[in-house]
């Protein structure tokens, strides 16, 4: 199993290959007209202090810019001794190491959980980005399981987590899964519910 794992391309380099040549490709092709950086900026801030309401989309980038790498130095710092022992080269193909026990596979996520959870975020690209939108109606639709969100402060009734929190990684089959899809649904509904009240809070 081992050396299929060791067969397997690393997706998560890959993938931000992949995204840093699309960004490459679309340089050419975008435009923001006869703005500079700096006006572009300027207006920006103004469509956000003017906006009646503000959707955040968010992925993984996002974390990456506030710090949380899954590979490379903070990797190695993190999960050497993984690394040395199994050929993991990052956090990301990690969860997907054929561990020989449940009591390593374990030792992985929660190690794997306390790091881009619980510790704090390198940067305060969350914390900014809060700053900006804190007075107005805003709603985040995100595929980030780390809870950076809410750990700066975001309202949780006002996000759809579409992938789930990192934290509750419950055993495939067990009660807790059952837990956590109540709990989901639970923070549907209260998003549901914030929505509906905005609509009739702008009703004429």
């Amino acid at each position: 199993m081992k050396q299929n794992y060791n067969e397997l391309p690393n997706e998560y380099l890959e993938s931000i290959n992949r995204g840093i040549q699309a960004v490459r490709n679309f340089r050419g092709g975008m435009s923001r007209g006869k703005l500079s950086h700096e006006e572009a900026i300027a207006r920006l801030k103004t469509e956000i202090e003017t906006a009646d309401a503000i959707v955040i989309g968010a992925g993984a980038g996002l974390s990456t810019a506030a710090g949380f790498i899954y590979s490379g130095e903070r990797f190695e710092k993190y999960f050497g001794d993984f690394a040395k022992r199994f050929g993991i080269q990052d956090m990301y193909s990690g969860g997907f190491y054929p561990f020989p026990a449940a009591e390593t596979r374990w030792a992985w996520w929660a190690r794997n959980i306390y790091i881009n959870r619980y510790v704090p975020a390198p940067k305060p690209v969350y914390d900014n980005l809060l700053a900006l939108v804190k007075d107005k109606d805003y709603f985040v639709i995100t595929t980030n399981v780390d809870h950076q969100f809410q750990k700066a402060g975001f309202d949780k009734t006002a996000a759809l987590l579409h992938a789930g929190r990192l934290r509750l990684v419950p055993e495939r089959g067990s009660e807790d899964l059952q837990n956590l899809r109540q709990r989901r649904m639970g923070h549907e509904s209260a998003g549901r519910s914030r929505i509906k009240r905005n609509k009739k809070r702008r009703k004429p």
